[in-house]
């Protein structure tokens, strides 16, 4: 069995074809539990994980407020407020950042009400998101979108669920269960 100490773990979202430190071309080294990525010139482990990342389901009485926004992944769908966490905020924290940025509305973390946390897996990326549940009347300010292009609305959520062509089935799930009584 390797001593785990005398070698670094670097953590990455994606697989790196040369090392972030010296540059040297990555390869792979057999461990207990399997192969792992590793520069052989730093002693250094490439531990892959998935990125945090946060939405907001934002519930008022019937309706659920969703964004139409302009770019490459969410061209033609409804998306939920939400994005990214960075690396020095929680999830709580990164929720009511992503709603402030993207909708102009100001919440409290505490007002935040847990949903699921989701995995989702692209070819080169994994995600962890985090969702919440937030009442409308919960949040103060306006709604504003985010720039000029994006859109924010807020619809019935029986018209959301039957608009198949226009919601991801991750986001009709998230949707549904935090309508759910």
């Amino acid at each position: 069995m390797d001593d785990v100490d005398q070698f670094q773990i670097y953590s990455v979202a994606v697989d790196p074809e040369y090392c972030p430190q010296c540059g040297t071309e990555v390869g792979t080294r057999s461990f207990d539990a399997g192969p792992e990525q590793w520069c052989p010139e730093c002693e250094m482990v490439f531990a892959r994980n998935p990125l945090s990342a946060v939405h907001v389901v934002v519930r008022d009485g019937d309706d659920v407020l969703l964004l139409d926004e302009p770019i490459p992944q969410h061209e033609g769908v409804w998306s939920l407020p939400g994005g990214h966490a960075r690396h020095d905020e929680g999830p709580r924290e990164a929720a009511v950042r992503e709603l402030r940025e993207e909708t102009g509305l100001r919440a409290d973390p505490d007002d935040l009400s847990l949903v699921t946390v989701y995995h989702a897996e692209t070819p080169r990326t994994a995600f962890h998101f985090v969702t919440y549940a937030l009442e409308r009347r919960a949040a103060a300010g306006d709604v504003t979108p985010e720039a000029d292009g994006f859109a924010v609305e807020t619809l019935p959520v029986t018209e959301v669920l039957a608009a198949s062509d226009r919601l991801r089935d991750s986001d009709r799930e998230r949707i549904e269960l935090a309508f759910e009584p």
